[in-house]
């Protein structure tokens, strides 16, 4: 009997420990074309979207690279170019983690080949201080260009010199429901049709009434549409007009002084 509690407990340690190591992939970037999930704070868009992480208590947040065939505007490198694959080292490359928290890569070697989807997880119990960790992912580009990998960059400062991987560190029992978090006002969130040419409806599923913010952005943080919306208890449907906007991919956040949320969305004609 002895032995198998021991076992049951055993495989219970192993599944607990695979939970927290698993990294999971965010697909939907495939069809926005963002280069990364979640996305990174600008100044235009101050809003830290990876998961807050609380004292002493289990955490993982997975990280989605869009790998592209080609890249632009590298430091020293007027031009764009081909690349093979863009890849971190296994350890040490993310600089300013939280006490506690480690990282790992699918695949495991962490370098990810180009029009692939590479994921990192951040996992661990953090310890130490509340506070908010600036993260700095090191990447190295393979171009058939150049005979040496470009790199370590700085991700995300080599999109936008603005850009910040924020992780908030809360102290213990305070992830449940985080102060940026609006699953208890906002039931669903969407957008349809999507991808859309000149104009979507966004609906919207509320367990409360009053006063949100709608605002669109483009992928490098930039506002470009902002107003004033009052959502009902229920369902609420209004059409956004993408105007002179360019095709290519955009995410729309809903938000008030409570916090956010998010999602992307395509205009393609």
């Amino acid at each position: 009997m002895k032995k198998t509690v021991l076992l049951l407990c055993a495989f219970a340690w192993v599944a607990v420990a695979n939970a927290q190591t698993t990294c999971t992939r965010d697909s939907s970037i495939l069809i926005s074309g963002a280069i990364v999930s979640p996305w990174y704070w600008t100044p235009d868009s101050p809003y830290i979207q990876t998961k807050p992480a609380c004292l002493n208590e289990p955490y993982s947040q997975s990280v989605t690279f869009n790998v592209p065939d080609t890249i632009s505007n590298l430091p020293g490198v007027p031009i764009p170019i081909p690349i093979n694959n863009l890849s971190i080292a296994t350890s040490n490359a993310i600089v300013g983690l939280p006490t506690g928290l480690t990282y790992s890569c699918d695949p495991p070697n962490c370098v990810f080949n180009k029009n692939t989807l590479g994921c990192v997880l951040i996992y661990g119990t953090p310890t130490g201080l509340a506070d908010t960790a600036d993260l700095s992912i090191k990447v190295s580009i393979s171009s058939p260009s150049f005979p040496f990998p470009i790199g370590p960059l700085d991700f995300p400062s080599i999109i936008a010199p603005t850009a910040h991987y924020y992780i908030e560190v809360r102290p213990a029992g305070q992830c449940a429901v985080g102060t940026n978090d609006l699953s208890g006002q906002l039931a669903e969130v969407k957008n349809s049709p999507n991808p859309f040419g000149d104009q979507t409806v966004i609906s919207i599923e509320s367990n409360v009434s009053g006063e949100f913010r709608f605002e669109v952005f483009n992928l490098t943080g930039q506002r470009m549409h902002s107003q004033s919306v009052n959502l009902l208890t229920g369902s609420n449907q209004f059409t956004f007009e993408a105007g002179d906007l360019p095709n290519g991919a955009y995410y729309f956040t809903i938000g008030n002084t409570e916090g956010m949320v998010s999602r992307m969305m395509v205009i393609a004609r």
